[in-house]
């Protein structure tokens, strides 16, 4: 065979050289031996075969060599010497039986980098090249099967934490073999052999972060192998887990990941307003900047940096989904988690003890400070998949009613569904639902910031709030937006249910919804195209009619829902009949005409300015109602809402059988716009009767909110059976297209039926189908699998960097107190 020049020829350390004045410089021996086994030649002709590869696992691997050798080699030059690697490999996995540890030692670190480097080849036939160059066709069965069997052994035994990592670290390179964990055809014998008990108990056992994060994204990584296809045994153990320490180690290493995570981004720019450094730092850059280098306020630089995050630990996203989706035992230990005082406190100059605002107190808000720096920085192709996943489980949290006690402060004594009947105080014998949540302010524009301890919930709104301000772009993700505003509205249904009233700067929603109103209206022709368009403009006009609808047994105070009329008489009706045209959505029962002197002339004199009424006052937000004031479930006040007879007959569901043009091939999308037309045409007539009595005065925005104050008590709105969808829905008895939602079981992972089209015409939103697909509730589906695919492709590769990353660092394998 023609010998190959490869690996030690250009690698000035392993050769052969004579330098002047020098002797001439050996090679390693182990160098030597697989120069020869690269370049074609048996080492071990005539020899004694076995005391040749016995002697040769006794050496110490050059790991760095060895790997550099393979890069260096194109597929065809490996696959010309497959006699030499089936040889390496083979002996590899029967020396994982020696007795001797330092040889099962050097032989998992020989196959880890064997595999690790062929598996960046790109074969025309991966699977085959790949199996035909590392054991022939005929010896795969046994040689894989023999190679975990024996990784099971190692790590169920007593061996040393080196010898069990290294195993861990061998199974890693062989499931993140192929971008996509589906085609990678080794990842079946995973299958066969159940590395789950083992993988767990090596879990139990260690003491540092990082090898329980490595641990627990591979069991992540194998769970969402060919889900779709087939039972995955390591879906179902992670379904059934029902072991509370392990849960607890899980939420443990998932918050602390999520910290971390989060650390990084603040390493970047320092956003925390409490901190002396950051203030002063921030002055001294802004004023050095513009006097001596005007360039430094290029945020090029930052920006590059944060295209770089999240870093690879984000993969354990992906068995956190896998959890908090399957495992419902998860989910309340998930909850419940909070952080000893002792780890979260800091003691200050003078001897003060305060909140450490790196350490997150409770498991909760370690994910929602995470998501909302995630959120909020997403601007790259890799943090698009992480974003949608963390919104998918933000959907999960809030429709889980046993989530609502931690975000709410619903006495864990009391059943939420019978919670309506209760008079309990905000706060009272409630779970661990409060604290300082660090939510990104690194990008403007910013909400108002919380001060001391805020409800959950609060803080999950502003998280979903920042996505909606930072992410409106003409290439935005539409099927996030969707899922963002279905966590609106599932959380403005529970607790308009549980009679909630949430401190909370509303008017901050208001401004939102209005803004992607507006930015829909204003790039109508782009996403008139999108596949999801319609749905995304169909569902959040839904969403402000129903806070129109039912606002006043949600808002805290009076001010909040005049600050929501207060925009709906400054933008009119036309922003929303107007989207609807414009998408080709039916708008029934059809809007009456519009008011004598109801007219762009007669509207802009009134010249209303945005935001009229400011945000609570941070002592309102910041902390709970002191108990005897605001009853989080209490009797609401007088409600618009009154089912007067002669509206019935205009209700949305009594009128579906109108016809409006809509595209021959789009399914009908069915609107009603009456309540938001009620408000605005209500009010608008109030200040136009005032501004005929006073025609010298002009009409400002305070004395609009007072005219909306003084009138409040007479509007009449009609009923909306987006609650009546949702209280079957709640209750069960809805026939919903989508199975996991709600109160519904989600052990059946991948079975769940597709999802449910919109309202065709003569129909009913509670007759089977929701009024919209993403308000049914979340389960997986195969139109979701495309997502979940590419999803992966991203989690292998990342994982697979973080692990050699950990592998490189000595300190990857020291106790980190994770149990």
């Amino acid at each position: 065979m023609q010998e190959m020049k490869v690996g030690p020829t250009s690698g000035a350390e392993h050769l052969l050289r004579r330098q002047q004045g020098q002797k001439m410089k050996l090679k390693e021996k182990f160098v030597e031996i697989y120069d020869m086994f690269l370049t074609g030649q048996d080492p071990a002709q005539g020899k004694d075969p076995e005391a040749f590869w016995d002697e040769l696992f006794l050496i110490k691997v050059n790991e760095d060599y060895l790997a550099s050798s393979l890069r260096q080699l194109s597929e065809d030059q490996l696959l010309a010497i497959k006699d030499g690697i089936n040889n390496i490999f083979l002996h590899a996995v029967q020396t994982m039986r020696d007795p001797m540890p330092q040889r099962r030692l050097h032989a998992m670190q020989t196959l880890t980098v064997v595999l690790g480097e062929i598996f960046r080849k790109k074969f025309h036939n991966w699977s085959f090249d790949v199996i035909h160059l590392l054991t022939g066709l005929s010896h795969a069965d046994l040689v894989f099967r023999t190679l975990l069997q024996e990784l099971c052994t190692i790590l169920d035994s007593e061996e040393s934490l080196q010898m069990q990592v290294v195993a861990l670290r061998l199974a890693i390179a062989l499931a993140c073999g192929n971008d996509n964990v589906n085609k990678n055809s080794l990842n079946e014998y995973f299958m066969q052999k159940d590395m789950f008990p083992s993988l767990i108990k090596f879990f139990v056992k260690v003491d540092s972060f990082e090898l329980a994060f490595e641990t627990m994204s591979l069991l992540g990584l194998l769970a969402n192998y060919n889900k779709y296809e087939t039972q995955n045994r390591y879906l179902a153990s992670l379904a059934a887990m029902n072991d509370d320490v392990i849960l607890h180690k899980m939420a443990m290493v998932i918050i602390h990941t999520c910290d971390k995570m989060r650390k990084s981004y603040t390493e970047i720019m320092d956003d925390d307003e409490q901190s002396t450094v950051s203030k002063l730092t921030s002055a001294f850059s802004y004023v050095t900047g513009m006097l001596w280098n005007p360039k430094a306020q290029d945020i090029s630089v930052t920006d590059e940096a944060f295209a770089k995050l999240p870093d690879g630990r984000v993969t354990v996203l992906l068995v956190f989904y896998d959890l908090i989706y399957t495992n419902k035992r998860f989910l309340k230990v998930f909850l419940n988690y909070s952080a000893s005082s002792g780890n979260n406190q800091k003691t200050t100059s003078e001897g003060q003890q305060q909140s450490n605002p790196e350490v997150s107190e409770t498991g909760l808000g370690a994910f929602l400070s995470f998501s909302s720096y995630l959120l909020q920085h997403n601007r790259t192709h890799r943090s698009a998949p992480y974003t949608h996943l963390c919104l998918i489980i933000m959907s999960i949290l809030v429709e889980d009613s046993a989530s609502y006690p931690h975000l709410c402060n619903i006495p864990q004594t009391q059943d939420p569904a019978i919670a309506t009947i209760s008079n309990t105080t905000f706060g009272t014998n409630s779970p661990i639902s409060t604290g300082v949540i660090r939510l990104c302010r690194q990008r403007q524009p910013v909400l108002p910031k919380f001060k001391g301890p805020v409800p959950m919930a609060a803080a999950l709104l502003d998280v979903i709030l920042g996505f909606l301000k930072h992410n409106m772009k003409k290439k935005m993700q539409v099927d996030c937006f969707r899922i963002a505003i279905a966590i609106i509205f599932n959380m403005a249904a529970r607790f308009k249910a549980l009679r909630v009233r949430l401190p909370y700067h509303w008017v901050e929603m208001w401004n939102t919804l209005q803004g992607l109103v507006k930015f829909l209206q204003a790039n109508a022709k782009v996403f008139q195209t999108h596949p999801e368009g319609r749905d995304l403009v169909a569902e959040t006009i839904d969403l402000v009619n129903y806070f129109v609808t039912f606002g006043d047994m949600i808002m805290p105070d009076p001010a909040s829902l005049y600050a929501l009329y207060y925009e709906i008489v400054r933008s009119g009706i036309d922003p929303f009949s107007d989207l609807a045209r414009e998408f080709s959505i039916s708008v029934q029962p059809s809007l009456p005409a519009p008011l004598p002197h109801h007219d762009l002339t007669s509207r802009n004199r009134l010249n209303l300015a945005s935001s009229p009424v400011s945000s609570p006052p941070e002592s309102v937000i910041g902390s709970p109602p002191p108990p005897g004031s605001v009853s989080v479930l209490g009797s609401p006040p007088p409600s618009p809402f009154h089912p007067n007879p002669s509206y019935r007959s205009s209700s949305p569901s009594n009128s579906l059988h109108g016809t409006h043009h809509h595209h021959q091939h789009q399914r009908v999308i069915i609107l009603s716009l009456l309540n938001i037309n009620q408000v605005y045409t209500f009010f608008f007539s109030h200040l136009l009767t005032w501004r005929d009595a006073n025609p010298t005065r002009s009409l400002g925005p305070d004395l609009v909110s007072t005219i909306i104050k003084d009138h409040y008590q007479d509007l009449t709105l009609v009923p909306n059976t987006l609650d009546r969808f949702l209280t079957m829905r709640q209750n069960g008895t809805a026939g919903l297209g989508l199975g996991g939602g709600g109160t519904g079981n989600r052990s059946g992972y991948g079975n769940g039926g597709g999802l449910s089209t919109h309202l065709p015409a003569g129909s009913s939103p509670v007759n089977g189908l929701g009024p919209h697909p993403a308000w049914d509730g979340y389960t997986e589906v195969p139109g979701k699998v495309y997502f979940f695919r590419q999803l992966t492709r991203w989690i292998v590769s990342d994982f697979r960097s973080i692990s050699r990353q950990n592998a490189s660092s000595p300190s990857s394998t020291s106790p980190k107190t994770a149990s």
